[in-house]
């Protein structure tokens, strides 16, 4: 987690270095800046927001081909995906990350001035062979079944969140009603693990990077994945405000290439070690930690091309609708347009 004055001043210097860099193309090329894209993330640092480790400096200077030429980057570290999205609808951000819950609920309340395209993948939760978040109970604890949850305590970071929504399907196709059957509290990621532990709760998830570092301790049992409630599913994804997208696609597309360029980079085994020192320089998570899940099976599924089918958006939002989460259902595939990723997605 990182405090607003942490955010604040990342941005600043994040803001700063955007500058420098429009004022040195401008000044050596003799032509018009490229397009400033104001980019919101969604509240993850490093691996779980691929964009705040692809667009660091070094990347910038080493890897990326389409930086300072189609575009520049302006970035802001919100605290999550709804500030993001209410950047996006202030007219405050161009591009972004979006949960999509955060989405769903944007576009059911017409939010963004012009609507808003899904342009590509983040990360997806529920592939086989890649982690996915999950609740856990101790490891001698008697809850054995979903139905064993029945009075009891479990624990979600936020109401309305995407591993809330888990929770509410699973216990659902197991007859059982989560507003009477169980009681959701609301803990903060970093505090879950200690509150299984210490029996402030019988269940309780945990996502990456908690799920890597507090599971392989041996005294946490799995019962609930997010594979249980809809199988292969899209958690974020980047948008694009619509607007700015017709406006500007050539700078998307420079971004979007930059983007999966970055992406490979980092999953590269022959950029390894550079990789985890950059990461662990930008989250001050030990580097021997960020080995043990980061770009590996243990870490989230995430396509290589920066594709998402659009059922992996469709199945969990549908269950948004069935909760009255938001009032009607939303079409993913009105709003998804992947045809600026560097290479064609499977239809």
């Amino acid at each position: 987690m990182h405090s607003s004055k942490s955010n604040l001043s990342r941005r600043h210097v994040l803001q700063l270095g955007t500058a420098g860099a429009a004022a040195s193309v401008f000044t050596t090329r003799g032509s018009a800046a490229p397009v400033k894209i104001r980019y919101a993330t969604g509240g993850g640092i490093g691996p779980n927001e691929m964009e705040t480790i692809i667009f660091l400096d070094y990347m910038k200077q080493n890897v990326l081909k389409s930086y300072g030429k189609s575009y520049e980057l302006e970035m802001t570290f919100t605290r999550g995906t709804p500030e993001a999205a209410t950047l996006l609808a202030a007219g405050q951000a161009d591009l972004g990350t979006l949960a999509f819950s955060t989405f769903a609920t944007a576009i059911a309340k017409n939010a963004v001035p012009g609507g808003l395209t899904i342009i590509s993948d983040n990360y997806q939760d529920g592939h086989t062979g890649n982690a996915t978040n999950t609740f856990f109970v101790l490891e001698d604890s008697p809850i054995k079944t979903i139905a064993d949850l029945k009075g009891k305590k479990v624990g979600i970071n936020a109401y309305g969140s995407a591993v809330d929504l888990v929770l509410r399907v699973v216990l659902k196709k197991n007859g059982m009603d989560p507003k009477k059957d169980v009681q959701i509290v609301e803990i903060n990621f970093p505090n879950m693990a200690a509150a299984i532990r210490e029996k402030r709760i019988d269940c309780g998830v945990l996502v990456i990077p908690f799920l890597a570092v507090e599971a392989p301790k041996g005294d946490l049992r799995p019962l609930i994945t997010g594979g249980d409630a809809f199988g292969p599913s899209s958690v974020i994804f980047q948008v694009a405000a619509t607007n700015f997208l017709n406006a500007n696609k050539e700078a998307v597309r420079g971004f979007l290439a930059d983007y999966v360029t970055g992406l490979n980079w980092y999953y590269d085994k022959a950029n390894r070690t550079r990789a985890l020192e950059l990461v662990s320089g930008l989250t001050k998570s030990p580097v021997e930690v960020l080995d043990g899940y980061f770009a590996t099976g243990k870490d989230y599924y995430r396509d290589p091309n920066g594709c998402v089918p659009v059922i992996a958006i469709q199945k969990p939002i549908d269950a948004m609708a069935a909760e009255g989460l938001i009032p009607e259902k939303v079409d993913a595939a009105k709003y998804l347009d992947l045809s600026l990723l560097p290479r064609p997605c499977a239809t």
